[in-house]
């Protein structure tokens, strides 16, 4: 067919027209292949070495996390009781000063209702004493105090004017207020702390034991070689974006957010889910693919499918034994095998 398959040409006929295309060129071939084979030979050798350190590392982490949250658990239960036997202390204290201020206060305040019931009973007696006597002579009072008033309203407009002519008077400057006094601190009651310092001590347990056990299940121990992702975002730039892949937690291009970390789906694959929402859906999601490799880097990204990502990220944790045999042993491949 005029197509060279076999790096020999073998495939075609030899006559003057196929040779001239057909060289042998299997040569040239194997030892393209060999350098090939060889670098990833080489940059899968360094790979399983990080990893090797990196489970080292991981494995220590691992049982001291493990040894951590025994600890928790020995100790947690005593302060859970603790807890409690304070709280109903702070419960029974409080009933008995709530009843100590009601027998101070209830005196007290008996003797001002009889106070008070006293001085509206002498109100009364003003007003129906007040209340006796004719309308006229009433009237009478009130229009001669009101002209008694008049008058003197008078003279004092008149004092006024001429003071008025005479210039402005100064007026004493009125003395400045007195600063408030400062409030006294009030004191803490001694098993209110006690309590307060109890309850922050049970809560930092707590969410210590949580937060180990959430980060033993995300690295399961046949995925320990990933370890040095965590707390670590690998970023990949393109014309239009920037992505942002923060293991464990989430997966971003630029201020979109493609989805929060799920898990590994296979020794080499993982999946970042429940991105935010295309216009009519679905949620945005990105899988990531591992390839082996030293060096920890995005080396592609895309978008293969509407709202659904892909990324190609090189880690030591994709790094596998098997890889080597295969490539220090490769099958043999003869000069007419085609391409």
């Amino acid at each position: 067919d005029g197509i060279c398959d076999c790096c020999d040409g073998s495939d075609e006929d030899l006559d003057q027209v196929t040779a001239a295309k057909c060289s042998n060129t299997c040569k040239e071939e194997g030892e393209r292949s060999r350098a090939e084979r060889e670098a990833k030979l080489q940059d899968l050798r360094a790979g399983l070495q990080v990893k090797t350190k990196t489970i080292s590392e991981a494995t220590q982490q691992k049982q001291e996390k493990e040894a951590e949250i025994q600890r928790i658990d020995q100790e947690l239960p005593a302060l859970e009781t603790k807890l409690t036997e304070l709280r109903q202390k702070k419960e029974e204290a409080d009933a008995e000063k709530m009843q100590a201020e009601c027998k101070t206060e209830l005196p007290r305040l008996r003797q001002r209702v009889k106070e008070l019931e006293e001085k509206v009973a002498s109100l009364e007696k003003d007003l129906a004493v007040a209340g006796e006597g004719t309308t006229t002579t009433t009237t009478k009072k009130v229009v001669s105090e009101y002209a008694k008033w008049m008058e003197g309203a008078d003279a004092a407009m008149e004092e006024d004017m001429a003071d008025e002519d005479d210039g402005p008077s100064e007026s004493p400057a009125a003395p400045a207020p007195a600063p408030p006094e400062p409030e006294k601190p009030r004191e803490e009651d001694p098993l209110e702390k006690e309590l307060r310092e109890m309850e922050s001590q049970v809560k930092s347990h707590k969410d210590s034991k949580s937060r180990l056990k959430k980060e033993l299940d995300e690295l399961p121990e046949d995925k320990l070689g990933f370890a040095s992702l965590r707390d670590k975002c690998l970023e990949y730039k393109t014309s239009e974006y920037t992505y942002k892949l923060c293991f464990f937690k989430d997966a971003k291009q630029s201020h979109t957010r493609l989805g929060n970390w799920e898990s590994f789906t296979s020794p080499t694959e993982a999946i970042f889910k429940n991105g935010e929402m295309c216009f009519g859906g679905p949620a945005r999601s990105l899988k990531v693919t591992f390839q082996c490799g030293a060096t920890e880097e995005v080396l592609a990204l895309d978008e293969p499918s509407r709202c659904s990502y892909a990324a190609v990220v090189r880690h030591a944790g994709a790094c596998i034994e098997t890889m080597q045999q295969d490539l220090e042993s490769p099958r043999t491949r003869h000069p007419k095998e085609e391409l």
